[in-house]
């Protein structure tokens, strides 16, 4: 699991953005102060910083008016008109959902000349944060991997990309609940196969100033998470999402991005020609099933990679429910033999469909031990026991097959309490000592 830094590049305003939840809303008068306007801003009584940036810094307020605690993202005094533009849009982006996954906007004004939007506060921390502060299992982590593909697949059905998917704006909130964060870079999906007046009517929709739509670069997001159409200054869609989805699921199987490196200019190369490192080269112990999800997620080719969020989600909890087993279907011939006595154990195997027939040589002589059949097991025990195999298996008739290799079944054994895996191992000793 992850444990390196995140992206190894950083935007200017990524240390706000990141920041933006991650407090447990306990301040000292210092820090009350410091960088702090007097008071309120609007309706609302500042507590507190939580984080600051290039761009600007989030308060933890209090609503006088609901009294409920609010995250307050403030615009630095001076800040561009493109940063005014920017947060606005975040607010009208967020303003289109109500969905568990996505933090909630309540308003968004100007104090002092200075653009703010007040939205949900939640404690807690971003999943890369979460996923280094000490070990967890891959399954709680990868569950809150799939709650945040939940509110991607939410931004996409209310027709927006968000652009900037990476660790540092998914958060996990005290409570355990997951949320996708920062919409500064969110924008309506332009299909291209739309009309010119459909573009121009979804563009005046967004309130979108043409000066904002020109700027470099027109696919936003972060270098080391980026999909590759966005680093060639290509329209994002959809899809682009779903490469920086995967990147962040490789982020959590590696411990950094996909196109990490200390240069900007060179991780934006390396993510133009879709060059980065198999998840498995970096970590020995990654899943070939759970890897090939990956990859396919963030295969170069949009049109290869999954559908959308919610069949990428799909994909990862039939591997969870699975156990990440990587299951291969056999068809073996009747009157043909699966595995011989003596061999070396390099696969266990479940009867699917179909009769088979296990026999041992023994003084000269063919024994057969037992008649099998669909749902029955076999092929375990040598591996277990790491010995040659102890009896032969035949095919009766066409037999239908799940194979397991030997690696595979020995390491998800590995994974269980190391108790219960000593007294399966024992058994499977005595079993082939018995038998």
């Amino acid at each position: 699991m992850a444990n390196d830094v995140e992206t190894g590049v950083a935007e200017p305003n990524e240390a706000v953005d990141a920041s933006t939840q991650a407090s447990d809303g306990a301040f000292s008068i210092r820090d009350a102060a410091r960088g702090a306007p007097h008071g309120r801003i609007d309706r609302f009584m500042v507590l507190g910083r939580l984080g600051e940036g290039g761009m600007g810094t989030v308060f933890l307020g209090q609503d006088l008016q609901l009294d409920r605690k609010v995250a307050i993202k403030l615009l630095h005094g001076g800040a561009s008109q493109v940063s005014h533009a920017r947060l606005v849009r975040e607010a009208q982006a967020m303003a289109k959902l109500s969905h568990p996954n996505v933090v909630a906007v309540y308003d968004v004004g100007r104090h002092n000349g200075q653009v703010w939007i007040a939205m949900e506060y939640v404690p807690g921390e971003t999943l890369g944060a979460w996923v280094r502060a000490k070990e967890r299992g891959q399954r709680e982590i990868l569950a809150n991997w799939i709650a945040a593909g939940h509110g991607l697949a939410a931004i996409h059905a209310a027709g927006l990309i968000h652009r900037d998917i990476k660790p540092s704006n998914i958060m996990i909130g005290r409570h355990g609940a997951v949320y996708m964060v920062d919409w500064g870079l969110a924008r309506p999906y332009l299909d291209p196969s739309a009309s010119t007046s459909a573009l121009r009517e979804a563009l005046t929709a967004a309130s979108e100033p043409d000066w904002l739509r020109d700027m470099a670069p027109l696919g936003g997001g972060t270098p080391a998470f980026i999909a590759p159409e966005q680093a060639r200054d290509e329209p994002p869609t959809p899809a682009s999402d779903i490469f920086a989805l995967g990147a962040v699921l490789y982020f959590i199987l590696t411990g950094q991005g996909p196109f990490h490196d200390d240069s900007p200019e060179r991780a934006l190369e390396r993510a133009r020609a879709c060059d980065y490192p198999l998840p498995s080269q970096l970590r020995s112990d990654i899943s070939p099933a759970l890897e090939a999800i990956v990859l396919r997620a963030m295969s170069a080719d949009p049109r290869r990679r999954h559908a959308d969020a919610e069949e990428l989600g799909a994909a990862l909890t039939r591997y969870l429910r699975d156990g990440g087993w990587d299951f291969t279907e056999l068809t073996v011939p009747a009157g043909t033999y699966v595995l011989r006595q003596g061999e070396a154990a390099d696969a266990a195997y479940i009867i699917v469909d179909g009769r088979c027939e296990v026999s041992r040589e023994e003084n000269g002589q063919t024994r057969v031990l037992r008649i099998m059949e669909a749902g029955e097991v076999f092929g375990e025990t040598a591996i277990l026991a790491g010995s040659p195999r102890t009896a032969s298996v035949k095919a009766l008739s066409d037999l239908t097959l799940y194979a397991i290799r030997g690696e595979v079944f020995t390491r998800e054994v590995g994974n269980w309490n190391p108790l219960v895996a000593q007294f399966v191992k024992t058994l499977a000793l005595r079993a082939g000592e018995e038998g």
